[in-house]
């Protein structure tokens, strides 16, 4: 057979097989194997997929429960030992005395501090054994210097409730063996001098020079939002002052990001205000001819601490325990405020 008759006979065979599979539905049951075969391979990566999930989830699972048991092991560790010292405290509390506490505590206007001084000094004691004792801050009753104060003089809860007193400005306490005036105060300007005496009255001149000292002082009272800083030649009235506000959130009370948000942008008005204020101060004192005797400060520490850290370091400061808020107070009402005599009753 020729080659030409080959090829002729070759293309008829294919149009037969052509013919035949469409036909018979060969071509589309081939298409249709071969969609199901990838179909197949499809499947077979998802079942891996899935398997490598299951098996990382089966790993995170047993990890939880590890986890759990070992929290569970620490929370029953914890709870035994609340449950001991629970039981230690109830036995400490039934051995130990009761904690003593003060009767009065008060804070004294000028004014009041001065009628306060005069009933003070009006008592008479025909034992000569009314006790008056001066503590400046860096002092305390153990001191060398108050050696002469007869042991026992003072009563064991007295002693307790004078240790519990921290101040920067020291104390005076006014001491009557027979528990008619035992009294602590703490004046608004430092006890310089450590003394004591007994005698049949008590020595309140001291204490009235300290309420009558005329200091310069630099002052600064300090808000989030709203605070003061100024300046007296006498501490009794404000020579320059100024009131700086600024816009601060309130608190949030929410909990979650948005708190965390809140609280962060809230932390970052604060300091602005703070910077704000240092401003401020610094403009006064460069004014001053003379440096202050004291810094006198109040309101917030953490934003006093702001405004005022590497600014007038070499000044002694006074921290005020007095509640001042600026609002629509006039200054000078907040000066008398700061300085001010604070009391307890023993």
């Amino acid at each position: 057979m020729t080659e030409k008759g080959k090829t002729e006979k070759g293309k008829l065979a294919d149009n037969i097989n052509s013919l035949f599979g469409r036909y018979t539905g060969k071509e589309k049951l081939e298409e249709e194997i071969d969609r199901l075969h990838s179909h197949i391979v499809e499947l077979r990566l998802d079942i891996s997929t899935l398997q490598r999930r299951m098996d990382k989830s089966a790993e995170n699972e047993k990890k939880a429960v590890a986890a759990k048991q070992v929290a569970e092991e620490n929370l029953n560790i914890a709870e035994v030992r609340v449950r001991t010292l629970e039981h230690e405290l109830e036995i400490q509390k039934e051995t130990c005395p009761s904690q003593a506490a003060y009767r009065l505590v008060e804070t004294l206007s000028p004014r009041k501090a001065q009628d306060y001084m005069h009933s003070l000094s009006s008592m008479r004691s025909p034992s000569a054994d009314l006790l008056t004792i001066y503590v400046p801050s860096d002092h305390s009753l153990s001191n060398e210097l108050y050696r002469g104060i007869p042991e026992g003089q003072i009563d064991p809860e007295s002693l307790q409730l004078i240790q519990k007193i921290e101040s920067s400005n020291g104390c005076v306490l006014f001491y009557d063996p027979g528990h008619m005036v035992n009294e602590l105060v703490i004046p608004p300007f430092p006890v310089e001098n450590a003394v004591w005496q007994a005698g049949d009255s008590f020595n309140v001149t001291p204490l009235s020079m300290l309420l009558d000292r005329e200091e310069a002082t630099l002052v600064i009272v300090a808000h989030a939002g709203e605070s003061l800083a100024g300046y007296s030649r006498d501490s009794r009235t404000f020579d320059s002052y100024e009131i700086i506000r600024s816009n601060v959130k309130s608190k949030h009370s929410k909990g979650g990001f948005s708190q965390r948000r809140f609280e962060r942008l809230r932390d970052e008005e604060v300091v602005h205000h703070a910077e704000k204020v240092r401003s401020a101060l610094v403009n006064i004192l460069g004014s001053l001819e003379e440096s202050p005797d004291y810094l006198l400060i109040c309101g917030d520490q953490q934003v006093a601490k702001m405004i005022t850290t590497g600014i007038a370091e070499d000044i002694p400061r006074l921290l005020s325990s007095a509640d001042v808020r600026i609002e629509k107070h006039n200054p000078d009402d907040i000066l008398k405020q700061m300085l001010v005599l604070r009391r307890y009753k023993l």
